[in-house]
């Protein structure tokens, strides 16, 4: 936007034509960085110059209300003179300076106040808002209920921040590692999970999501309704990369931004929160993070033969040692455990797996 047609406009000295300039640039850029900071210096600068005109957004909005109101029921035209007009009082004689705004019909002026309360209210909301975090141990899986009635389940190691009140068009948790959401229905107010380079939106469905920092990709599983996942991109633009159905399994990869799309037949994705570890067909190398995560244990696979191997199988009540002995039952598998090290006063290290290639 041209700095000197601006000065016209809030001159209210416009022609026709650069009239429907500024009216486009209201409408598409006026809400930028740098169109606010535009019109801030133009709102300064009224301040500075107009020492009888309040201060406060609030207030100005108020009166031109009030003013808007009283010429409500006359003709536009009529309305429009009359308010305009010097005679009016010392307050119109003021805002002649931004006479266009008020044509417009208050599009300009409008446009300033919003973005000034918006910011000062969305610093006081950041402020104000309390917020809630609850992490669940390395060896138990938790449950909460959100303020708005949602259920959350907590995977072994993983945590959730939400408000302590939901406000606002939307209501925003934020997921790190496994969680099982029940969202209670509300269209108008989405429910969005942020799980670190995604989103996933719903308004009233069931739904898991894996998203732990060090892996490389983040799984979200739909068990009923409806949901879509979201990406934010450089700029804070948010675009939206699927709509989910039932019995859809979402894989993100965080590195390349691949997406990959399965169809789920049964409850390997989410039985964790039953306390039931579910593994079908299954390459060994991702039975050893879900059991090192289970177990709060270190697993190392000394052999790469190993990683061939793919395992079946329900764990419910079993600790480590037993499903150690279960796996090198039906598998060529040796392993031992070693005991936890103190590594400093008061603070051990985890105990440590070793998986060996056992020949025949």
């Amino acid at each position: 936007m041209n700095r000197e047609l601006l000065s016209k406009y809030f001159s209210n000295r416009c022609t026709e034509e650069e009239l429907r300039t500024i009216i486009d640039w209201f409408a598409s850029d006026a809400d930028t960085a740098e169109g606010r900071n535009l019109l801030h210096d133009f709102w300064e600068e009224i301040l500075t110059d107009e020492k009888e005109l309040p201060a406060d957004y609030d207030g100005i909005l108020d009166r031109i209300h009030h003013k808007v109101n009283l010429t409500h029921s006359e003709t536009h035209k009529d309305a429009l003179l009359r308010f305009l007009t010097p005679g009016a009082g010392n307050f119109l004689r003021i805002f002649s300076r931004i006479a266009a705004v008020l044509i417009l019909p208050l599009l300009g002026f409008s446009v300033m106040m919003s973005i000034k309360y918006s910011n000062e209210h969305n610093v006081i909301s950041s402020v104000n808002q309390a917020y809630n975090e609850v992490f669940s141990s390395v060896d138990a899986i938790s449950k909460v209920t959100l303020p708005d009635g949602s259920k959350v389940w907590l995977n072994h190691g993983s945590s959730l921040k939400y408000p302590a009140v939901f406000r606002g068009r939307t209501r925003n948790v934020e997921l790190h590692g496994e969680g099982y959401f029940e969202v209670v229905s509300n269209s108008r107010v989405p429910f969005i999970v942020s799980a670190g380079d995604i989103q996933v939106r719903a308004t009233g469905t069931e739904f898991n999501v894996m998203a732990y920092p060090e892996e490389d990709k983040i799984e979200t599983s739909l068990i009923k309704g409806v949901v879509v996942l979201e990406c934010t991109k450089p700029g804070k633009r948010t675009v939206s990369l699927m709509e989910m159905k039932p019995k859809d399994m979402v894989i993100y990869h965080k590195t390349d931004n691949k997406i990959i799309r399965r169809v789920i037949h049964d409850d390997r994705y989410f039985a964790w929160k039953d306390g039931k570890l579910v593994f079908h067909d299954e390459p060994l190398g991702e039975v050893a993070k879900k059991l090192s995560r289970w177990f709060n244990v270190e697993i190392e696979i000394a052999d790469p033969k190993l990683l061939d191997l793919t395992y079946t199988a329900t764990f419910i009540d079993e600790n480590l040692q037993q499903v150690m002995e279960l796996m090198s039952m039906v598998s060529p598998v040796n392993y031992t455990i070693s005991n936890r090290q103190e590594k400093s006063q008061g603070i051990f290290s985890k105990r440590k797996v070793i998986l060996y290639y056992r020949n025949k």
